[in-house]
Order: structure tokens, then C-alpha cells, then sequence
């Protein structure tokens, strides 16, 4: 959504918080803030209509009422108040404002690279340390180019900036840097047995956290899944519904559907899997979390497809391939790393860096 026009719908996001827990508020006004929504009051916020915002606020509202809150999402033609004009004005500016701040940010941690260089003071520790912090801001970035619905200044700058910072770190432009720590649970989980043949229900045009789940269902759950598109709550008899209102395998407290369905069928021994939960989960919440540099190429590859891919089922079909690829990957530089001592096993140590597509 490049920049509003006479047609510009909006959603506004309305919710009153429970006194308790008082983390909960800090932690949706994270979440609004990371989502790029812009506040008219204390607790009216609005978004520009599209599929994906939609879903975004639906999701908060989700987080708001299960911890006792009352939320409610309203789709509307015009805001009171204030004109097309006036709101986009207001998202420019938010987004102006972060773009300098990650712009002022890269270019404080070039010059301290420059600085430690040309003395002789950039050690193998400074310099895992610095690339872990242009990883962190390199997503951050992306988040902000991800919610810059209308072409705010100082992409381009910020652009540069990061350009400039990996040719003071010596690093290719495509992207590298460091990988989250891997977080593996352990448990028996549901009985596999028990969901063959079955019909997989979710929302219509799948996104990333439905294009992993199905692909994860597929190849580790149910050999011979059927999926089914519905609009958003709909209920099919004998189905088992993922990522919708009270589905059976949904968002639960911070984990998207992608990781309760590993941590629900015991799969989170996997390494692999553990790795792709937290980029899968990077990409749909945009908080954070794991910092995994890989999100962005996979976030392209993967909206690249839906772009020209219109049919749902097709779309599962090859997005499949994207994972496929990306779980071998995943698992043979863990492979090479234990076979060499690189530190990959299990959960604690640091991993190798990565090549990220391009933005």
C-alpha cells in the first residue's frame, strides 16, 4: 500500500486493558508500535485497510480479550477528526522518526567500527558483537520498510546507511549476521496416528504463519492432509481449524500457530524446526524476538509467491518447496557444524551467520 487515494478505507483498533497483568500494556503498545498503527487517543489506534493489517489487529485484539480485556476492530470509509490527508501525514512522520533513529544508529555503529579498525582495537569479539548488533538493526529496518504504507522520508537514507555499515564491517551487501539462539522443548506431544486423512480448515489467502504450518502438517504430521480456505470465523464440521479465531491450533501467549503445532507434536527436538519457528515467527508478530536475519529473504520469497500465485492451494503447494529447502538447509549446516565442532548443537551455541535475500 504505497499511498492513499478517494478510496483509502481504514481499521481502527479500539480496547480497554485489565489493571492486571501490568505487563500487558507495555506489551501492546510493543506490539501496535512494532505493527506501524498510529494512536488517536489512549487507546484508539488505526491502520490503513488491507488483508494483512486486518489480521494484525485481529491478532492483538485476540491477546487483549484472553488476558481479560475488551477490544473491538472496526473497518471505516473515514476517520472523525481527521481527513486522508491528515492520517497519512501522521503515519509519515512515525515512520520518518524511525527511520532516523536507525539511520543515526547505523551510522554510530560504522564509525565505531572505522574507529576500532584504524587502531588496531577491533578484536574477533568486538567484531561478532558488532555484526550481532547490525543484524539486530538490519530487521529493524525491514519492519520499518514493512509498515511504511505511505512512502515516508528517509527510507533511502536509512538504506545507505546500512550499505555503508556492512562495507565497514566487510560484510556482503546481500546481508550476514547472527542467527538467534535455538530453543528446542521436549515432550511426546499428540499422537500423529490420530490426524491422518483429516481435513485442515484456515482462512483464505495464507499467509506466512498458514503457508508453514500446512507445509508443517504435511510433511511431519498428516501424510495425506486436505486443506481447506474459509472466510475468518467459519466452522467445518469434523475439521481441524489453525491460525483463526478458536481454532484448535492457534496464537498462544507470545508463540504464533507455527510454534504451537511444533510444541503440541512434540517436534521441537528438531533443531531444524526449532530454527524455523523462530523465523516464521520474526516474520508474522514483527517483534523481534529471535532477531533472525534469514526472515527477510524468506518474508520476499514467500510474498513474492502469493503475489503471483492466486490460487490457495497451489500457493501451499509451492511455498512447500521454500520450507523443503529451507529445512535441509537448516539441518546440514547443523550437521557440518557438530561434525566440526562449530558449536551448532542443541540450543546454546552462538550460530554461523547467515546470507539474508535482498530486501
Amino acid at each position: 500500500m504505497a499511498k492513499w487515494d478517494s478510496k483509502q478505507e481504514w481499521l481502527l483498533l479500539i480496547h480497554q486493558l485489565p489493571p492486571k497483568p501490568t505487563s500487558l500494556r507495555v506489551r501492546v503498545w510493543r506490539k501496535l508500535q512494532k505493527l506501524g498503527a498510529v494512536s488517536l487517543k489512549n487507546s484508539v489506534y488505526v491502520l490503513p485497510f488491507g488483508e494483512k493489517t486486518h489480521e494484525d489487529f485481529q491478532w492483538v485484539k485476540q491477546e487483549v480479550e484472553s488476558a481479560g480485556g475488551e477490544a473491538t476492530v472496526l473497518r471505516a470509509g473515514s476517520v472523525e477528526g481527521a481527513t486522508d490527508d491528515e492520517l497519512a501525514s501522521l503515519f509519515r512522520a512515525q515512520r520518518a522518526e524511525e527511520y532516523a533513529r536507525v539511520t543515526a544508529e547505523l551510522a554510530g555503529l560504522a564509525g565505531a567500527v572505522r574507529g576500532q579498525r584504524k587502531g588496531g582495537h577491533l578484536s574477533p569479539g568486538r567484531l561478532n558483537s558488532h555484526e550481532a548488533d547490525l543484524s539486530r538493526l538490519h530487521q529493524e529496518l525491514e519492519r520499518v520498510v514493512a509498515v511504511d504504507f505511505f512512502l515516508a522520508d528517509g527510507r533511502a537514507a536509512a538504506l545507505a546507511a546500512l550499505g555503508r555499515c556492512r562495507e565497514a564491517l566487510h560484510l556482503p551487501q546481500d546481508g550476514a549476521g547472527r542467527g538467534a539462539k535455538g530453543r528446542a522443548s521436549k515432550g511426546g506431544g499428540l499422537d500423529t496416528a490420530q490426524y491422518q486423512g483429516r481435513r485442515w480448515v484456515t482462512r483464505k489467502n495464507p499467509h506466512i504463519d498458514r503457508l508453514a504450518t500446512a507445509w508443517l502438517i504435511r510433511r511431519f504430521i498428516d501424510k495425506r492432509p486436505r486443506f481447506l480456505f474459509v472466510e475468518d470465523g467459519t466452522r467445518v464440521e469434523g475439521g481441524i481449524h489453525y491460525d483463526m479465531a478458536d481454532a484448535e491450533f492457534t496464537h498462544r501467549g507470545e508463540d504464533c500457530t507455527f510454534e504451537t503445532v511444533v510444541k503440541e507434536f512434540g517436534l521441537a527436538g528438531d533443531p531444524a524446526l526449532g530454527e524455523i519457528a523462530e523465523i516464521v515467527h520474526d516474520i508474522d508478530l514483527k517483534d523481534g524476538k529471535f532477531n533472525r536475519l534469514e526472515a527477510s529473504g524468506i518474508n520476499l520469497a514467500v510474498r513474492g509467491l502469493a503475489s503471483v500465485v492466486t490460487d490457495d492451494r497451489k500457493l501451499v503447494r509451492q511455498a512447500a518447496t521454500v520450507f523443503d529447502g529451507l529445512y535441509e538447509y537448516l539441518t546440514d549446516e547443523r550437521a557440518k557444524g557438530e561434525r566440526d565442532g562449530g558449536g551448532r548443537k542443541g540450543g546454546g551455541g552462538k550460530k554461523r551467520a547467515r546470507k539474508a535475500g535482498r530486501k
